[in-house]
This record gives C-alpha cells, structure tokens and sequence, in this order.
C-alpha cells in the first residue's frame, strides 16, 4: 500500500495499521497512457481506482456530445459511484487526461472490508455521503447560478483544474460551449 493511499484513506476515516493490512493483498497497481481508458460506457464499474499521479475525467454521452461530469487527480478516488454500486452496465466513461498511475480494487474488495471492520463500513458511509453532497452542489449551481457564477465558483473549489484540465473540458463540465468560457475567463482578469 502507497503512502499516499494510506494517508488517502486516513484522512476519511481513521484506520488502524491492521485494517489498512487486510486491503493490502487486494490492491492492484496500473498505468494508463493518455486516451486510455479506466471504464467504458457498456461495461460493468468493477472497481474503484486511487489516482496516484495523472488526471482523468468522468463522462456520458448525450447525444453524441461528451458530457464531462467530475475530474480526478492525485489523492482522489476514481470511479462512477452509482454504477460501482449497482454492479451493472453503465453509461459513463473515465478516461486519462494524462499519463496515469492507478491503485485500484474491486467491490468485492469493498464488500469483505464492510464485513470485517465497522471503520471500513464508516469510510463508505462518508463516501457516500461526500459524493451525494458534490452532486446536489453540481445540481444546484447549474440550476441558479450564471455560467460566469459557475465560473467563479469552479476558481475557488478546484483551482487545480484550471491549470491541468484543457479549456472545451472545463466547458462541458461547466454546460456551456468552450467560446462562452473563453469570453468569461477573458472578462474575469
């Protein structure tokens, strides 16, 4: 287990050295090239991936545009939630950004931690949560704020995107075409 991973999951909850220990043998190392692919529209979400180094995004498709969702970097976790919890098909993609290094594991993984350890049980209970509250502020400034109001509010959470995520990227995820951002940034300086 990376430190980085474990200092991860011990900022979420506070893990003793053992329960840290018994998700060990499950953790999976992998790379992925710039394009590639975690997940793909289709295909079941087996797995939750730690992003070591690198940036991925997630997305759909809504009538052949790709609708970008959320954005991941280092110290994140990875993965479409409600398709990792069904266990089904889904219609989301995370591709790399950049040249990635994933640790990854799967809901099986998740599932024997649960059983086993009520702090293991506690890290997916605020998981949840976090992810439930990040789409309901997702929801909720899409419906009430201006595009220059989502803006400005994207500069203040995730200063770090502005300089790592291409511009027609921050756009979709925004809901506005890449030339609007462009007069909005330009205005903003």
């Amino acid at each position: 287990m990376s430190a980085a991973f474990k200092k991860a999951i011990r900022e979420i909850c506070d893990f003793s050295d053992s329960e840290c220990d018994l998700f060990v043998p499950h953790l999976k190392r992998k790379q992925l090239a710039k394009g590639d692919f975690f997940l793909q529209a289709g295909e079941v979400a087996h797995e939750i991936a730690f992003v070591e180094s690198g940036a991925l995004r997630l997305y759909y498709l809504l009538d052949d545009k790709e609708v970008n969702q959320h954005f991941f970097l280092p110290s994140q976790f990875a993965v479409s939630y409600p398709d990792f919890l069904k266990q089904q098909a889904g219609r989301h993609f995370i591709q790399a950004l950049e040249p990635c290094e994933l640790i990854s594991f799967g809901y099986e993984a998740l599932q024997m931690a649960y059983a086993k350890s009520k702090r293991w049980e506690r890290f997916g209970r605020l998981i949840a949560e976090q992810i439930y509250m990040e789409s309901i502020h997702r929801m909720e400034s899409m419906m009430f704020l201006s595009g220059a109001e989502r803006y400005r509010q994207l500069e203040e959470e995730h200063p770090d995107w502005m300089h790592r995520i291409p511009l027609y990227h921050l756009a979709s995820y925004l809901g506005m075409e890449r030339e609007s951002l462009s007069r909005i940034r330009s205005r903003s300086r």
